[in-house]
């Protein structure tokens, strides 16, 4: 389905009865690449996806692509809906849009989790780490950059065919729009808010996540008040997909106890 926000077309799926459960994708991903989640979840929730803007279906758009502008398209789909609280997941990109929500619009927020994410990107990779990822974009092409990311984000473990199915999500990207994300994502920046997101809180990190390792996550873990820490096993950057079955019994367990109607059934 599609809504018109903020002037663009965005793609979003809308599945389920319950609580509003919102998930936001990774940079160069789409709303594909949370299957695994709406399938569990949507037995008892009602499960929000995107595309967001500059990704997958939904417009570009004419404005530069910064996470105040994906978390205000974000608002104004569950406005249209008429979802006015709701509890949002976001992988790697999407959970720096969960902290900018955070940030401003804290009261939307019932609970926030944040799976393979990052507070604020230290050096090198927020300074020449973004160059060379910059240079990446511009020499390769977009199925070169995918095998990249592929190599980098699942473990060497990981069967050829979830590899494929990450490396063609990435490989249908539209170079313009990925690059002005990912300046966006390596410039974020949300130390000054973290002591103000009193807001429920789950910190979710692949065992072997290289992008966004553990230590990004324990720093979240210090800064984000009374937040809880969750590795997941035998997973890279890619938990929800890599490990699935151990990512939604997490992000269930976490649930319980604002929404045990829709949580406790999926845990039995």
């Amino acid at each position: 389905m599609f809504a018109k926000v903020n002037g663009i077309n965005l793609y979003y799926e809308d599945q389920g009865q319950g609580p509003a459960l919102v998930f936001i994708h990774g940079l160069g991903e789409n709303a594909s690449s949370w299957k695994r989640q709406i399938e569990f979840f949507s037995k008892s929730f009602r499960t929000i996806v995107v595309d967001l803007r500059g990704h997958g279906r939904s417009d570009d758009g004419a404005e530069f692509i910064t996470m105040d502008i994906l978390a205000k398209d974000v608002l104004a789909l569950l406005d249209q809906l008429g979802i006015e609280k709701a509890h949002f997941v976001g992988h790697s990109m999407g959970g720096l849009i969960n902290q900018e929500i955070a940030a401003h619009n804290l009261h939307r927020m019932l609970t926030m989790t944040l799976s393979d994410a990052a507070g604020y990107y230290p050096p090198p990779l927020g300074t020449t780490g973004l160059e060379e990822r910059l240079k990446r974009i511009d020499t390769l092409s977009m199925e070169e950059v995918a095998e990249a990311i592929t190599n980098s984000a699942c473990r060497p473990e990981a069967p050829e065919w979830l590899k494929v199915e990450v490396r063609q999500m990435f490989a249908a990207n539209r170079k313009q729009p990925y690059r002005q994300a990912t300046i966006s994502t390596l410039k974020a920046d949300y130390r000054q808010y973290h002591a103000r997101m009193k807001v429920p809180t789950l910190l979710l990190v692949g065992q072997f996540d290289k992008t966004t390792p553990l230590s990004y996550a324990q720093f979240l873990n210090e800064a984000i008040i009374g937040s809880k820490l969750q590795i997941i096993p035998d997973a890279a950057h890619m938990t929800k997909v890599e490990n699935p079955a151990v990512y939604n019994r997490a992000l269930a367990e976490f649930l319980a106890p604002y929404e045990p109607n829709a949580a406790l059934p999926l845990l039995r």
